[in-house]
């Protein structure tokens, strides 16, 4: 059997935190956008303008793959908070299902029952009564048993035997 525990109000400022993240390497793929993209040649030359134009492209692919990787964050980023408030509105329905049973256990009556220990009295006609319904099947179950399994074991010995 598994467990879940979960904290609303942590999970609700880990997600603050994850999008202050986001946000501070999104604007750091910003600033880099410009320098990386268009990378300029070193010299007048093929060589160079190749190699520049290599690095632009992976320049580009790379501010591709930052931009999904900063959509997926925010979905993330998205849905732990919607989690953290389906996990607080799921707690305060509990609570408030619950307030009927917290106001008589709170009521005077309530204090002096919870107060007392629960006493049941096995003396009485109660226990009787439980003793007929469960002893008379039980006891009849038993009697039973002790009828008709040696016949039954002889039946099968005989069997295995071969003289069934």
């Amino acid at each position: 059997m598994s467990y879940v525990m979960a904290v609303p109000e942590v999970m609700d400022a880990a997600a603050t935190d994850l999008a202050t993240i986001g946000d501070t390497i999104n604007a750091a793929h910003m600033t880099a956008a410009a320098s990386t993209v268009a990378v300029l040649p070193a010299a007048a030359d093929e060589v160079s303008t190749s190699i520049a134009h290599l690095v632009s492209g992976y320049g580009q692919d790379y501010q591709k793959l930052a931009g999904e990787a900063a959509a997926f964050h925010e979905q993330f980023v998205q849905r732990l908070t919607a989690s953290a408030g389906s996990y607080a509105s799921a707690e305060a329905a509990n609570v408030s299902s619950l307030e009927p049973l917290t106001a008589i256990a709170d009521s005077p009556a309530g204090a002096a029952a919870a107060d007392s220990p629960l006493i049941i009295d096995l003396t009485g006609p109660f226990s009787l009564f439980l003793g007929i319904i469960i002893g008379v099947p039980l006891l009849l179950s038993l009697v039973a048993i002790s009828i008709v399994a040696p016949g039954v074991l002889r039946g099968l010995v005989a069997l295995m035997n071969g003289r069934g």
